[in-house]
């Protein structure tokens, strides 16, 4: 069979937010970007187990530490501030986001129903990549990013990594959201959906419902508690209520036997409630058609993130982001989830070293599989942050490319943070000016 080869200036593999942001990032600055993704359509975790919920990317003052393209996604979560407001967004209406802002790149190649099937490495360098189902079999790039949630890419090209915590490998629980529509709010103690304390409210309300279900043995969520977040327009309501145990998302049967059982506490959980006045007439939209996946591999990289750099609110001088999520690790054992803030200004650095893995001069991580231990892991991988590493890594490897750079260990932090900041990304740290490349990235300003 003959083999039809492609080349591009950058590849990324994985259309979750985290290579969208990589892909638009580096598209911006005029390198040729191939983005594939394996799924029929892009939009990963974020459309296709979505949660609803905006996590929280403010310090503790109320400023935004993750803007960039992030505001580009979410633009409401900006303009439309308030404490007492829920942040929370439509999955299909960041769908169709991803695809205009994809569109709108004429350096941008996308890729879908593709699928990376080997990744040839010689001197720790990606060679190039072998393809099912696109319009090449094989395709070359400078710089790789793996924008996998769970380091596909890296795992396939040998690097080393970790999965689940420390002494068992035990990984935090899985979900499979589901939607609901048309509940009489007007049946509720607090019928403000959209505000927090509301919420709350109609929690404490549902919990009882749950409870019992739990009690006549009528469902296996080891859960303990009711979590459900509000649409925009108040009109629905996404729960976030199933507990998944021994979920490996590296192992295709484990998802599937994972999926089923979600889907099964979603119908037991979805008849409880409808015992409530509010829920009597309500329907069950639909099912989220992807298990949620809170944790998969953690490649290890020139630096591991740890839970001490998160609670310690760490700065690093190679900062290309920054993360205000708690700790948030759903239990693997099923039990309470812990929750923890980040303390004093509430946001740490993530450092440049994180997203660089060992043994591989050409490759970067552009999604949650950067390196960290098991707790950082449970604060970065909210799409914020993801957000904000895919963005840092688009921009890296476009520097790399415009460059000449032979080793993604040479691009400067100080480079990248420029480049960062004049997108109105935030970033701290030493900032270089760098000079426009020549060309069209030159004569369009589009660094």
């Amino acid at each position: 069979m003959t083999c039809l080869r492609q080349n591009f200036d950058i590849i990324v593999v994985g259309a979750g937010i985290g290579g969208i942001t990589a892909a638009l990032a580096a598209a911006r600055m005029s390198p040729s970007v191939l983005l594939i993704e394996e799924a029929d359509e892009v939009g990963g975790t974020g459309v296709f187990s979505s949660v609803s919920l905006i996590c929280n990317f403010r310090d503790s003052n109320g400023r935004p530490i993750t803007s960039g393209i992030h505001r580009e996604l979410f633009p409401a979560a900006y303009t439309h501030y308030s404490e007492q407001r829920v942040p929370t967004y439509d999955e299909l209406v960041l769908k169709a986001t991803y695809r205009k802002l994809l569109a709108a790149e004429p350096a941008l190649t996308v890729w879908t129903g593709c699928k990376v099937t080997q990744a040839a490495v010689q001197d720790r360098v990606i060679q190039h990549l072998h393809l099912q189902g696109s319009q090449a079999t094989e395709v070359a790039a400078r710089i790789f990013l793996d924008a996998t949630a769970d380091g596909n890419l890296s795992a396939m090209a040998g690097m080393e990594y970790e999965l689940g915590r420390t002494g068992d490998g035990k990984m935090q629980s899985a979900t499979a959201t589901f939607r609901v529509s048309g509940l009489d709010t007007s049946k509720l103690e607090n019928p403000n959906i959209l505000e927090w304390s509301a919420i709350h409210s109609l929690r404490r309300e549902l919990l009882p419902y749950y409870e019992e279900l739990q009690a006549r043995g009528g469902t296996r969520n080891p859960r303990q508690s009711i979590t459900c977040f509000p649409y925009p327009d108040g009109e629905a309501v996404l729960f976030n209520s199933t507990s998944v145990l021994g979920v490996d998302p590296t192992r295709p049967e484990s998802l599937a036997r994972g999926m089923e059982e979600g889907a099964r506490q979603a119908n037991e959980l979805f008849e409880a409630i409808t015992g409530h006045p509010a829920f009597r007439k309500a329907k069950l939209d639909y099912i989220a058609p992807k298990l949620g996946v809170r944790e998969g591999r953690r490649i290890s990289g020139e630096y591991m993130l740890t839970e001490e750099d998160c609670l310690g609110e760490r700065h690093f001088p190679d900062m290309i982001a920054a993360c205000a999520y708690s700790l948030d690790i759903h239990s693997p054992d099923g039990r309470t989830t812990r929750l923890e803030r980040i303390p004093g200004n509430g946001y740490y650095h993530i450092p440049y070293r994180s997203l660089i893995p060992r043994g591989c001069s050409n490759l970067l991580l552009s999604s949650r599989c950067i390196s960290g231990t098991h707790e950082a892991h449970s604060s970065y991988r909210i799409m914020a942050s993801v957000s904000a590493i895919g963005e840092a890594a688009g921009v890296a490897a476009a520097l790399g490319v415009l460059q000449h750079r032979n080793d993604v260990r040479e691009i400067e932090s100080s480079h990248i943070r420029y480049v960062l900041q004049l997108r109105g990304q935030f970033t701290e740290g030493v900032v270089e000016r760098i000079p426009l490349p020549a060309g069209p990235a030159q004569r369009n300003n589009s660094l």
